[in-house]
């Protein structure tokens, strides 16, 4: 009887151990796209970029990033400015190195650019502040017109008559 209860505990101390290493086992393979964004598509291990034609320009898995041409040089952003990435349609490229635009010609003609819809950005009116300034001087016109009415007393003055028809201020 004692051989029979080794027997039994050895049996299911060594199924233990198995149940055990299996489970590891499959817990360590569960992890396979880490770095893949939520609106790509899966990719197969060691991918690194994606192609994508609607910017003309590369995603990079590893650093997450996007890698585009602007100012003559290629530039990695964070976020490029005014796309959805959900309305992209990522090409999984198989390349191994650090410069995939090398070959952006091949990946141009192979994958042509599709038309997307830029989301505009809100532009915010602010009104300005109705700035009131006191009043100097005369009102637009009136100047001008007092200019005249003296202009003319002053000739009626100066001459000694008001210009014929006795009707003029003083007389």
């Amino acid at each position: 009887m004692k051989s029979h209860l080794r027997f039994l505990a050895f049996t299911l101390g060594i199924g233990l151990v198995l149940a055990i290493s299996t489970a590891a086992q499959a817990q360590v393979n569960v992890n396979v796209n880490v770095g893949r964004p939520a609106w790509g598509p899966p990719v197969p291990q060691g991918t690194q970029f994606y192609y994508i034609p609607e910017i003309d320009g590369y995603y990079d898995l590893y650093a997450r990033q996007y890698i585009v041409y602007r100012n003559g040089q290629w530039v990695p952003l964070a976020v490029v400015d005014g796309y959805d990435p959900y309305q992209f349609h990522p090409v999984v490229l198989d390349y191994r190195g650090r410069q995939p635009w090398v070959y952006v010609g091949a990946h141009r003609d192979r994958y042509p650019r599709r038309v997307v819809v830029v989301q505009p950005r809100p532009v915010i009116v602010r009104p300005r502040p109705v700035v009131v300034r006191p009043q100097r001087g005369l009102p637009p016109g009136q100047a001008k017109k007092m200019y005249r009415e003296g202009y003319r007393e002053g000739r009626q003055d100066d001459r000694g008559h008001g210009g014929g028809n006795g009707h003029g201020r003083g007389h």
